[in-house]
């Protein structure tokens, strides 16, 4: 009875701020409650996880009506409070609740989002009796894609993105390019600059704790088809927790493909990643995956994918044992060579050498993002639409504010003796003349 009056002054509290929900997160060695002021987060309660535990069994046990039979920690469960379980003095009519499990599931992490709806005239208590409350704590650190290779005017283009009230942000590249670190720091920002905006992520597995956020893990799918399908659920259920952003972990499949661009169109910012070669390709790569449903004609739109990231990571040469590409010691192909010269003075150009102990004989000192930032519009989208990628991609980097390729990028880094034109060819692109990038 205790625990289930707790739950009663946990919803009539946040009905005195006219909250639109509630969110009560259990993370494990904690639990936090915040809820939605004026469609900003605050927080209105911390407790510790056991009593956050008891408190959300006590609500759907003990409080909600339509309900499955048991509580299931395991399971993703919906249910309801009707308005005569609460005090009639808070005006709510009733409370829809969407529950489960959520990171650190090995710590019993959890959550259960409250919708409150209220009877007409609710007016809540006035603002000047209330006390007032904080912002979700945000994540300590400064914005590092600068600090990672990102040029200034790709952090700015990538602030311009994180600013967009909705729509899908992508990031590509292969296994290992980074593209997760990037949109983590991306995220990062967004909650340091913005701890009102709710995030919800779907991901397989979790890479990155993010103690801002509700995190959902997909388990126990065999097989892509069963992860797309796990995937579709969770976005299902994350559209019920009313968040301003959601992360998917890999766009792998129509049905997620299919649900961040519902979600993207309805009014929430997705982030998400996928793994293709060149970001003006993501058209293709999404046709192919249902070409019926994922027609281009539908999404390519730029209110509704605002903007593709493609990055790599190029090894640093060691400054203290790298040769000259003119050096006898540097084995590079005629080919390269050759195309490195339309390019200019191909003199000042360095390979890897045999290794030294600043370097730990391994040549390189570390490694560095080369990006290319794409920020949509509607010309680039027309393009795709009537003349493909090929032409979208030209006529988009004619503009005189778009971003160079990763290519002619990683081919200035080289000419600055700070990358070994080879590893441009394993981690970019082929060299070409230039030009013909």
């Amino acid at each position: 009875m205790l625990v289930r009056n707790h739950a009663i002054e946990i919803i009539s509290a946040a009905a005195k701020y006219s909250a639109s929900d509630i969110h009560l997160m259990m993370r494990g060695s904690y639990a936090e409650i915040q809820i939605v002021v004026k469609g900003g987060l605050r927080v209105l309660k911390r407790l510790t996880h056991e009593e956050g535990e008891s408190i959300a069994r006590a609500i759907y046990q003990s409080l909600a009506k339509t309900r499955d039979s048991s509580f299931n920690p395991l399971d993703f469960q919906n249910a309801q409070v009707p308005g005569d379980a609460l005090p009639p003095s808070i005006d709510v009519s009733s409370v829809r609740i969407v529950r489960g499990p959520s990171y650190p599931q090995a710590r019993d992490g959890a959550f259960m989002t409250m919708r409150l709806q209220y009877l007409a005239g609710h007016k809540g208590t006035r603002q000047s009796d209330l006390a007032k409350l904080e912002f979700p704590k945000a994540p300590k650190g400064e914005f590092r894609l600068g600090a990672m290779g990102y040029r200034l005017s790709q952090v700015e283009k990538i602030k311009s993105l994180m600013d967009a009230p909705n729509g899908l942000i992508l990031f590509t590249g292969p296994t290992g390019s980074g593209k997760t670190t990037a949109m983590f720091e991306a995220l990062q920002e967004v909650a340091r600059t913005k701890p009102h905006r709710r995030l919800v992520t779907v991901e397989d597995p979790v890479e990155y704790p993010m103690e801002w956020a509700v995190q959902m893990a997909v388990t126990g799918a065999r097989n892509d088809k069963e992860t797309g399908e796990a995937f579709g659920e969770r976005v299902r259920v994350a559209l019920r927790m009313a968040p301003n952003i959601i992360l998917l972990g890999e766009l792998r499949g129509p049905e997620v493909a299919v649900a961040a661009l519902e979600a993207a169109v309805t009014g929430h910012q997705v982030w998400s990643t996928m793994h293709v070669t060149d970001p003006f390709l993501f058209v293709e790569r999404l046709e192919l995956m249902d070409k019926e449903r994922l027609d281009r004609r539908v999404f390519c739109d730029h209110k509704m994918v605002r903007g593709v990231i493609a990055q790599r990571l190029l090894p640093e040469l060691c400054p203290h044992c790298s040769v000259p590409i003119t050096s006898k010691l540097a084995v590079i192909s005629k080919r390269i060579i050759e195309a490195l010269k339309t390019w200019g003075d191909i003199s000042s150009i360095r390979v890897r050498g045999n290794g030294c102990d600043h370097c730990g004989h391994d040549g390189s000192i570390g490694r560095f993002a080369v990006a290319e930032v794409v920020v949509t519009d509607a010309a680039v989208m027309s393009d795709f639409i009537k003349f493909g990628s090929d032409i979208a991609r030209k006529n988009h980097r004619e503009k005189p504010d778009s971003d160079k390729s990763m290519l002619e990028s990683a081919i200035k880094y080289a000419f600055g003796g700070n990358v070994d034109p080879r590893d441009i060819e394993d981690s970019v692109d082929l060299i070409v003349a230039k030009g013909k990038e």
